[in-house]
């Protein structure tokens, strides 16, 4: 499967070519239209447990862009870097670091070009890259557009060791395989 690079989300935000996807929005408009994502607003988290304890870490640093064509999604793209995850913990986010070859990979990416509505929701079909491994997935989101954003939120559990993920172990347990991921992301109109 292909691997994403810089170079590629670069090219993507740039020429923002993508395959046009069939979901309308509320408030449509009659024009293509670039959404920044506003990272003051925005964050990722993931909760991760043990049989001992359970911890949550926050990523409140993120890049993204959504494209817009007559009020229809076609592209969301959002990048976070593995290393502002925060979970409160200096220890655990360092080990963390180390097991995710943070210097190798620094960046976990998503990137939906297909969207279906399913009732009051949005399902996300696209490819998560985490790891070095890139992975096609289907996520559920509640995407609110308003006339100046889109508020898109939700969760979904990823299994790390699907991006070859060594487990971390405490006392002999390793963690569940299995992340539950929160999104809460406000795009805004590109300037």
């Amino acid at each position: 499967m292909k691997t994403f690079s810089v170079r590629f989300f670069a090219i993507l935000a740039l020429s923002l070519m993508l395959i046009p996807g069939c979901v309308t929005a509320q408030n449509p408009t009659s024009e293509t239209k670039t959404w920044n994502l506003d990272p003051s607003r925005s964050e990722i988290s993931y909760n991760g447990v043990h049989l001992l304890h359970e911890w949550t870490g926050v990523n409140k640093k993120l890049v993204g862009l959504m494209q817009t064509n007559q009020g229809q999604l076609e592209m969301i793209a959002v990048s976070a870097k593995v290393a502002d995850f925060d979970s409160g913990n200096e220890n655990r986010d360092a080990h963390a670091l180390e097991l995710l070859d943070v210097f190798d990979f620094p960046n976990v990416r998503f990137l939906a070009k297909k969207f279906t509505r399913n009732g009051q929701n949005v399902v996300m079909d696209g490819v998560l890259q985490f790891r070095g491994v890139s992975r096609d997935i289907s996520v559920t989101m509640n995407i609110a557009p308003e006339e100046n954003q889109y508020k898109v939120f939700g969760a979904f559990t990823v299994q790390p060791s699907l991006f070859n993920m060594p487990l971390p172990s405490f006392m002999l347990k390793e963690i569940d395989d299995a992340l539950d991921i929160s999104v809460s992301l406000i795009f805004t109109p590109k300037d």
